[in-house]
């Protein structure tokens, strides 16, 4: 166990202090370290369970200190974050075993007096647990949230003003869930019912999911990676929300389609099995590293009807028209917290402004390759107003020529009608099914 926390403190602090994406910090982690499968749930566990408590466990920190965290140096405040969730969140670990385990690792990062500090703090909080308060929910809402349910200040002000106090609450306690490991079947292999016949002879328990006829959810897994099916092509890794694109967008077998963001290929392959790996799809995406893991999913998913372009989606043109063209555009990522909880530390007020104006350049410039009648997805996986309607505002102001296609009969079908918003659907993440995202549906005329 003391290697689990060892690798754990090492991902918490590349996570708080250089910004590293924890789902590349677990997977290089856990890839270097040869932990058992015990140590490797406790490792991945500890990471994503400081990192999204974060806030809580300052605040709690900060009760006991007679230095602030963020004067500390990063090695002892990061320590203390996995001191203080250990003790704070995970009831089956033993308060004194929780101390002493993670003055141990952090041994190996700071020095005696240091070592002396955090052992006081943790032994501190432990004694007191019953001491620890947090804003008073009636006299400051906003703090209150902010330390309860561990969120940066300026969402929490953001949702009580669109969403009120109440449902700013139930957000914060979903995106705090650990979220369902969905995966969506590869229908092109076979169906759910015997994807997870398959699993389970490979002793791998999972089940249907009512919402989407592809999804499945794995309930007790190893490592996807290591699982005989993902490496025969019968799934790949998605999110619930995500698989509506492809079945929104509709193509058709003969169609071209352009998926303009197409990275790492989830919705270009959902796409391409809704077509029975007929027609064409032209997947473009900027970074050469990620058209390879494109190439990858393409490859092991038995799918040979995309081409792949490696350059800027805000330049790219293409000589012969569209059909469909789906642009899920770069966004603040806000709607899928749970799965990343670092999104919330990483992301600014500022950065919103900066990916709308992406955002439009990335649809105007689809707008020029799209054939008359011809029909567009802007889809992103986050739910705040200046990466979804205002973008879609801006967009038809400037392309006169395109009209909003009604998306109320299929959010009736897939039961989100509370989500949907004139013509959009805007799926705010308040329940663990369905993550935080947009859909638009554009035509041209």
């Amino acid at each position: 166990m003391k290697r689990a926390r060892s690798v754990a403190l090492q991902g918490i602090y590349r996570i708080n202090e250089e910004e590293a994406y924890s789902n590349l910090v677990v997977n290089k982690l856990l890839q270097e370290s040869n932990l058992d499968k015990r140590d490797r749930s406790l490792a991945t566990q500890l990471i994503y369970g400081v990192t999204r408590w974060r806030n809580s466990l300052d605040w709690v920190i900060n009760q006991f200190a007679n230095r602030k965290v963020k004067k500390m140096t990063p090695w002892v405040r990061n320590a203390l974050r996995l001191g203080v969730y250990q003790i704070n969140y995970l009831d089956r670990i033993p308060n004194p075993v929780a101390c002493n385990e993670t003055v141990e690792v952090a041994k190996a990062h700071c020095n005696r007096g240091a070592i002396k500090f955090i052992n006081g703090i943790l032994r501190n909080i432990i004694r007191n647990l019953a001491e620890i308060t947090y804003p008073s929910l009636e006299e400051d809402p906003v703090q209150y949230i902010r330390y309860k349910y561990s969120q940066p200040q300026w969402l929490v002000q953001r949702w009580r003003k669109y969403f009120g106090t109440e449902k700013t609450i139930k957000i914060c306690q979903t995106l705090n869930q650990i979220p369902p490991m969905i995966i969506r079947t590869n229908t092109l292999k076979l169906d759910s019912e015997q994807l997870i016949s398959k699993l389970e002879e490979e002793g791998i328990s999972a089940k249907e999911v009512s919402q989407v006829k592809e999804a499945v959810n794995l309930l007790d897994y190893p490592a996807i990676a290591s699982i005989d099916s993902f490496q025969a092509g019968n799934f790949i890794v998605q999110g619930l929300s995500s698989m509506l694109v492809a079945h929104l967008l509709k193509p058709q077998e003969d169609d071209l389609v352009v998926d303009l963001c197409s990275a790492p290929g989830g919705k270009t392959t959902h796409l391409a099995q809704v077509m029975e790996n007929r027609g064409q799809i032209n997947a473009v995406e900027l970074h050469k590293a990620k058209v390879n893991l494109i190439k990858e999913n393409c490859q092991r998913l038995g799918i040979n009807n995309v081409e792949f372009y490696c350059d800027d989606g805000r330049e790219i043109s293409f000589t012969q028209q569209a059909d469909k063209i789906l642009v899920d555009a770069p966004c603040s990522g806000l709607g899928i917290m749970a799965k990343k909880p670092e999104i919330r530390w990483h992301k600014k007020p500022q950065d919103l402004k900066e990916l709308q104006q992406l955002q439009l350049e990335l649809l105007n410039n689809a707008a020029s390759f799209l054939k008359p009648g011809g029909e567009l997805l802007y889809t992103v996986c986050t739910f705040t107003f200046e990466e979804t309607e205002a973008v879609v505002k801006k967009f038809m102001n400037d392309n006169p020529d395109f009209s909003i296609v009604d998306l109320k009969s299929q959010a009736v079908t897939y039961g989100l009608e509370d989500y949907y918003q004139t013509g959009y659907l805007k799926i705010v993440p308040d329940t663990s099914s369905w993550e935080g995202f947009f859909i638009a549906k554009l035509t041209k005329e």
